[in-house]
């Protein structure tokens, strides 16, 4: 970028002028940029999730068919669908016992507390 020195109208014209060109030209640089990114985002978003998976997209192509097919399937998706309640469930059961062992917890050190010392009340 040139700097330019404004001394009168006409230079000052000049350098808007200028300014608006570098103006498109940056936009139609950000343009090009999202485009490749709206062309890409699954492959990255894949390859964010499962590192170096976007090399071997042929694969993932041929397992994500199958996955359909298998979907498709009414014994496949009551399996699923099965499975993830009951693994759903299962974290649900361990996050209610530990936050109820944390209140617990909570609750005996702050009597402890309080029994060892009784002027702090």
């Amino acid at each position: 970028m040139r700097k330019v020195k404004v001394t009168n109208q006409e230079t000052l014209d000049l350098e808007i002028a200028r300014l608006k060109m570098r103006t498109r030209q940056l936009e139609n640089d950000l343009g090009k940029r999202v485009d490749f990114f709206r062309d890409n985002y699954k492959k990255m978003a894949l390859n964010a999730v499962i590192p170096g998976s976007a090399r071997h997209s042929g694969v993932l192509n041929i397992a994500a068919n199958v996955a359909k097919m298998a979907w498709g399937s009414g014994k496949f998706k009551n399996f699923a669908t099965g499975a993830l309640m009951t693994a759903l469930e299962f974290i649900g059961v361990q996050l209610g016992i530990n936050i109820f062992n944390k209140v617990a917890n909570n609750r005996r050190k702050k009597k402890k507390a309080a029994e060892a010392n009784p002027e702090a009340e």
